[in-house]
């Protein structure tokens, strides 16, 4: 069997019971930080739905809340300095599904700390 699926086929509103889902704005708040984010929300159960973007969103917010909660997953890697600039490893084990044209980018937390995001 072979089929496609539409480019657009995870973008809202959505349909439920029967009528399609509203844009609702939702807040949510860790360690007193507050987070807006926008889902289709069903006017009819109440059922909410997140489309691609606003699930990549939710995505990276989680990814936040693990780090401010202390329940990320770490690694200890070794530091390099090459003359020129310090760099940091990446286990195979953990880069199988990168390709050559993919980016990091590098966010200051703290002089000592930083979030790095492979996009």
């Amino acid at each position: 069997m072979h089929f496609e699926i539409d480019k657009n086929a995870f973008k809202g509103p959505f349909t439920c019971c029967g009528q399609k889902t509203r844009r609702a704005i939702k807040k949510v708040s860790i360690k007193g930080l507050q987070f807006t984010y926008d889902a289709w929300r069903c006017s009819k159960c109440g059922k909410e739905y997140l489309d691609t973007k606003q699930a990549g969103i939710m995505e990276k917010f989680w990814g936040m809340q693990m780090l401010l909660e202390g329940k990320a997953p770490t690694m200890e890697r070794s530091l390099n300095y090459d003359g020129k600039a310090y760099f940091v490893r990446f286990p195979k084990d953990l880069t199988g599904s990168w390709n050559k044209g993919k980016k990091a980018t590098i966010t200051m937390l703290t002089p000592e700390k930083y979030f790095v995001e492979i996009t």
